[in-house]
């Protein structure tokens, strides 16, 4: 009785015997009743026979006849006091005849009374062929009744066990098809609620792959700096200030990274941390090139900042990585004698180009999803992850922005537009204050 299919089946037929057994036992004794008041009547309708035949019959004697179990007497009235209430009026009811009960009919006629008794003891022979009807009756009652609580139990149960099934494949990162929405409100609710979080923690599981998949991706990116600086400086080909502020800034983002990892694994959040401060994308761009100056000679192809201070409303280090993502894109896409030109658009955009050979027309519309272009980069290049502009475009639009891509057969350019800040800019005229008497400072 441990299932609840069991327990539910156990406490319906229960209840069902029950209801049966207390009806049985009441039409027991409604029956037995009614038997009694039928015997009562038959006694009070022959009495009332003999008696009118006794009146009719001049010539009636005086006599004790016995009928079957029936006696029949006529006697003077005062005969009979003992056994009835009043000689003189008819009447119907139990009584004591030698020693035993029985039921009587007395009724009047002239000078004399009759009397009609049988044993009250017949009564319980003329009811016990329905107590037996009684009895088969609630046997198949019973029978009834554990057949619908069987059904009754298993309609419960069964959508229950399915929750429960599916359950521990959701638990074991299993697939699971979604339960059918069925049977009594409770357990179409019960279904319901198991869909919505059966899709709800797919999708939970789906983002925390993804940005794992993605942080994994960026990791690699300051990791190459850091060593390709770090063997450049062992080579003589850059001066230890240079090297050590890139190795720093590089350092940073890396720590940034894991704390991203570190937010995730305390469920904080499922994406990447953005701050909002002013950003100059001409430095970004130009820091870009800086970085891939040695990539862009390896690959023989010409890496150029363009564009003048432009400032927008964003997070200088995801702008940055924005702006690696693409530029590491752009040099893997290039053949050997291009160029790939890092602009800065007074608008708050910044613009990646490049002379490849383009992305088709119908790849344009899903270049920023996930793995997409992952087969179809170019086979003299190194082939990145599939991440590289799914990350371009999350962090774009993290930062209120966004990223469009246009391309042809003289190459490609990804367009960033980021929030033009809303007060005056840093570095310009309108950032000083001139108060009398003393020079210009910044505020």
């Amino acid at each position: 009785m441990r299932s609840l299919r069991a327990r539910l089946f156990g406490a319906t037929l229960a209840a069902l015997a029950i209801t049966i057994a207390l009806t049985m036992a009441i039409g027991a004794v409604l029956t037995r009743r009614q038997v009694d008041r039928s015997q009562a009547a038959n006694v009070a309708r022959r009495a009332d026979d003999l008696a009118q035949q006794r009146r009719q019959d001049v010539n009636f004697k005086r006599d004790r006849r016995v009928s079957g179990s029936v006696v029949i007497q006529v006697q003077p009235r005062s005969a009979f006091a003992a056994l009835v209430p009043d000689v003189n009026k008819s009447s119907d009811g139990e009584t004591t005849y030698q020693g035993r009960r029985q039921l009587y009919s007395y009724r009047t006629i002239p000078s004399l009374g009759l009397l009609l008794t049988r044993p009250a003891s017949l009564r319980a022979t003329a009811w016990r062929p329905f107590l037996v009807d009684l009895l088969l009756a609630a046997l198949a009652g019973v029978g009834l009744a554990a057949v619908l609580s069987f059904i009754v139990a298993r309609s419960i149960a069964r959508p229950i066990r399915r929750v429960a099934d599916a359950t521990r494949a959701l638990a074991a990162d299993e697939r699971h098809e979604p339960l059918p929405i069925g049977g009594t409100t409770e357990l179409a609710s019960l279904a319901q609620a198991f869909n919505a979080m059966s899709e709800q923690l797919a999708r939970s599981r789906e983002a925390e792959r993804d940005f794992l998949l993605s942080v994994s991706h960026e990791l690699k990116t300051p990791l190459t700096a850091i060593r390709g600086y770090s063997e450049g400086l062992a080579e003589g080909a850059f001066e230890p200030e240079e090297a050590a502020r890139t190795i720093a800034l590089e350092a940073g983002r890396l720590e940034r990274l894991v704390r991203d990892l570190l937010d995730l694994a305390r469920m904080n959040r499922s994406e990447f941390a953005v701050r909002c401060e002013p950003v100059d994308l001409a430095e970004v761009a130009r820091e870009a090139v800086r970085r891939h100056e040695a990539a862009a000679r390896q690959f023989e192809v010409s890496l150029v900042a363009r564009g003048e201070e432009t400032w927008v409303e964003a997070d200088v280090d995801r702008v940055l990585q924005v702006a690696s993502n693409l530029v590491e894109n752009a040099l893997r896409e290039t053949p050997a004698g291009g160029s790939v030109t890092v602009g800065v658009d007074p608008a708050g955009k910044l613009l990646v180009s490049d002379t490849g050979p383009g992305i088709a027309p119908t790849d344009v519309p899903h270049a920023f999803e996930r793995f997409y272009l992952y087969d179809k980069a170019g086979k003299d290049r190194p082939v990145g992850s599939g991440l590289g502009l799914a990350i371009v475009r999350q962090l774009a639009r993290a930062m209120g922005g966004d990223v469009r891509v246009a391309s042809g057969p003289g190459g490609t350019t990804f367009e960033v537009t980021l929030r033009l800040p809303l007060g005056p800019q840093p570095g310009r005229v309108d950032d000083f204050e001139i108060s009398p008497g003393q020079t210009p400072e910044r505020v």
